[in-house]
């Protein structure tokens, strides 16, 4: 049986690759883009941190914004204007605690918060219940952001970590 520890170790290991994958790009490169119009590390960690504060607010059955139209959702386009996000501190500070509060919350919640309806606008449509968002949010969504950040690092002639 597929526990939340089972969960947890895939979505920590990509919390943690994310760092990595950060840890040798300097500041004023965060928002560099040597292909035109690819995500950067600014826009990638700005994103997927905006989705773990989605994750502990759908299992805590809290209300949330659809973050699609936010500086670093969905519908935004990544900008090289590195003034327009935050340092890369904040960014990993962010990314980092945002992860932490969804793997607490994740940790804590009663079985029945898995089965609750999907009660949005938007993301009713596309899942059932709040598990199938959970684990696609935690999974499948943060390794497709951290394959692009990948690509990212070889186009600007970095290592593989």
């Amino acid at each position: 049986m597929l526990t939340a520890n089972d969960l947890l170790f895939s979505y920590r290991w990509g919390v943690d690759t994310f760092a990595k994958l950060v840890s040798d790009v300097a500041d004023k490169d965060m928002a560099r883009q040597p292909v035109e119009g690819i995500n950067h590390p600014a826009w990638l960690l700005g994103h997927v941190g905006t989705y773990h504060e989605v994750i502990a607010s759908l299992l805590r059955g809290e209300a949330f914004d659809n973050p699609w139209d936010s500086p670093c959702g969905k519908n935004s386009t990544p900008s090289a204007d590195r003034s327009r996000y935050p340092s890369k501190e904040q960014l990993l500070k962010h990314h980092e605690a945002a992860a932490a509060l969804a793997c607490r919350t994740i940790e804590s919640v009663k079985p029945e918060a898995w089965t609750r309806p999907m009660d949005h606008p938007t993301w009713g449509k596309q899942f059932a219940t709040v598990a199938p968002a959970v684990v696609f949010l935690a999974t499948s969504h943060q390794s497709l952001h951290l394959g692009q950040l990948s690509g990212w690092r070889r186009a600007m002639g970095l290592p593989r970590i």
